[in-house]
Parts: structure tokens; C-alpha cells; sequence
């Protein structure tokens, strides 16, 4: 026998609040709203995070722990070794189904743990809520740590809606933020800031071609390039010699900026349909009226040719 999960959102987010306080959620993840069909929205996503993050312990900030202990906890989040290695989870139909029932509950916290720990993030999983917490933030955006660097492996295909990356952690003692906007010419477009950090941060896009930018804490903007064959978008580092080393070890025929998203798949997001801005009455009516107007042209040109046709034959049977 299954039970309706009847455990309100407040009540999902007060659980998670005793095990760590505002500090757990001190990292994020935000999305533009989509319009869409069946679009996967923010609620969806916070939703599936209570979720998920409930059912973890937190170790760091139980209050029977001793510091030594914290310390250990609090030093795998800096360790993340290659997580995330999969395609971004945003468009994975399965970790976000609908809640009804205990066991979809359960199956959907052993679904997101699972790929975790497959995809590289396990060591982070051991940190408890937080790591779990940075991983999951991570595996939205395909970022993921490799040999000293962060670097955004999403398919510029993917980026079709605004982005929001925030505090990731990066070193005991670094929070990266990282934007993408879809801007008016259908383009997007990166963003990338230091929320704090111990020491220099560099920055380069797909290929590593161009110097590397220093990050401040002032959003620095990088286009989307797109590569053959294609390679992450985002490179992040503290050693800018390794930085400087990618472009050599990074191997592409050519790299090109990333086309403008085409206008009708902006529009469904924006507007829940193919039209643009305009709303759905305006293009009916702009149609009925089409409809009118065609078939008074189609009864003036009937009538014409008719009348043209009687006429004709009035002449022909009296007239010489």
C-alpha cells in the first residue's frame, strides 16, 4: 500500500533549515521561467531539491559533532574531485517526475543519488546535505572539476534560457558565480564573478585560444563559442599557467561563436507559443480577417463572372 506524500513545502524546507540553516543554501541555482509546455520551472526544481536534500544528513552542522570532525566534513566539499561528468540533468525527464506517492519519493532520492555518485561527485556525496547540495547545482549545468580546473561542458544548443550558477564552491576559501543570458539577438552570452576568493582566478572560453581573463568580483562577460568537436564553453582556474597550457592540450578544427537560438524556440519559452510576443487572440483575428477577406474576394469575382456570363448571353439571343 502507497501513501499521498503529504508534506508541505514549508514543512520539507524546516527539515532541511534544523540540519543546516541558511548556510546550506548559501549556494544556488536559478532559471529563467518558461512558458512552455511541460517546461521544467523553478517550483519543480526547488521541489526536487527539498526532496532530495531531506532525506541527507548534514554532517557539518549537527551540533553533537566535535570541530575536529566538522573540519574533515567541511574539507570534502574542497575536494570534488570529477564531479559532474554526465550531460546536465535539466533535461533528464526521470529526476524530475512528479511526487504522488512514498515510493516515488524514494525512487526519486535513489535516482539523484545514484547519478551522483556515478558521474564523479561521490566524494562530495560524503559531506552530506552540502555536498550533495553543490553537486546537484553542478550536475544542472554540466559543470564539472577536472585536473585544476572548473570548466562548463553544456552544449551551446542547451542554453536557450537564462542561467543562474551561484557560490560554487571552488577551494576552501572561493565562490564562483556563473550567468548565462539570452540576450535580445537570441544570443547567449556568459557571465563570471568571484563571490570571494584567497588568491587570483583566470577565465577563458571554448578552446582557450584567447588570453586568459582575470575574474574580479565584477561579472566578466565571455561569448559562447562553439567547437568541432565540441569541448566545454568555460574554463576556470586558479594557475594560470595551466591556463595558458589548455589551448595546447584542447584540440579543435575550428571554433566559431555559437548561432543566435532560433526565434521560434525563444518565443515558446517566453510566450508558451511559436508567435512571438503577440498573443494568440491577435494572430486568430489576424487570420479570420484573412479568412473574410478571401472569401469576399472569392464572391466578387463569382458575382463578376456570372453577371459577365448573362450578359453575354442576353446579347447573343437578341442583338444582330
Amino acid at each position: 500500500m502507497t501513501f499521498v506524500v503529504a508534506i508541505s513545502h514549508s514543512r520539507i524546507h524546516d527539515m532541511i533549515t534544523v540540519k543546516g540553516g541558511a548556510y546550506l543554501w548559501s549556494s544556488g541555482f536559478g532559471i529563467s521561467i518558461s512558458k512552455a509546455e511541460g517546461a521544467l520551472n523553478g517550483d519543480k526544481i526547488n521541489l526536487t531539491m527539498y526532496y532530495v536534500l531531506s532525506h541527507m544528513p548534514a554532517y557539518a552542522h549537527e551540533h553533537d559533532r566535535e570541530p575536529r570532525e566538522v573540519d574533515v566534513y567541511s574539507k570534502m566539499l574542497y575536494y570534488p574531485d570529477r564531479c559532474y561528468e554526465g550531460h546536465h540533468t535539466l533535461q533528464n525527464i526521470k529526476m524530475w517526475e512528479d511526487v504522488l506517492s512514498m515510493d516515488d519519493l524514494i525512487e526519486q532520492v535513489k535516482t539523484w543519488i545514484i547519478t551522483l555518485e556515478k558521474q564523479g561527485c561521490a566524494p562530495l556525496l560524503k559531506a552530506g546535505a552540502e555536498g550533495v547540495l553543490q553537486a546537484m547545482v553542478l550536475s544542472f549545468g554540466a559543470l564539472r572539476f577536472k585536473n585544476e580546473h572548473l570548466e562548463f561542458a553544456a552544449n551551446p544548443k542547451d542554453l536557450h534560457r537564462d542561467y543562474y550558477f551561484r557560490r560554487l564552491i571552488y577551494g576552501n576559501n572561493t565562490h564562483v558565480n556563473i550567468s548565462v543570458i539570452v540576450g535580445g539577438d537570441n544570443k547567449a552570452n556568459l557571465f563570471v564573478a568571484l563571490d570571494r576568493n584567497d588568491k587570483p582566478y583566470y577565465a577563458c572560453d571554448a578552446g582557450c585560444v584567447d588570453a586568459p581573463v582575470k575574474l574580479t568580483n565584477e561579472m566578466m562577460q565571455f561569448p559562447v563559442k562553439l567547437t568541432d568537436p565540441q569541448t566545454a564553453i568555460l574554463y576556470i582556474t586558479y594557475d594560470r599557467q595551466h591556463m595558458e597550457d589548455l589551448k595546447h592540450a584542447i584540440h579543435v578544427k575550428d571554433i566559431v561563436e555559437a548561432p543566435a537560438h532560433e526565434h521560434h524556440v525563444i518565443a515558446l519559452h517566453r510566450h508558451g507559443h511559436h508567435y512571438g510576443g503577440l498573443p494568440m487572440l491577435f494572430w486568430l483575428s489576424i487570420g479570420f480577417l484573412i479568412l473574410v477577406f478571401h472569401l469576399f474576394l472569392f464572391k466578387l469575382i463569382f458575382n463578376e463572372y456570372c453577371q459577365g456570363h448573362d450578359n453575354r448571353y442576353i446579347r447573343g439571343k437578341y442583338n444582330l
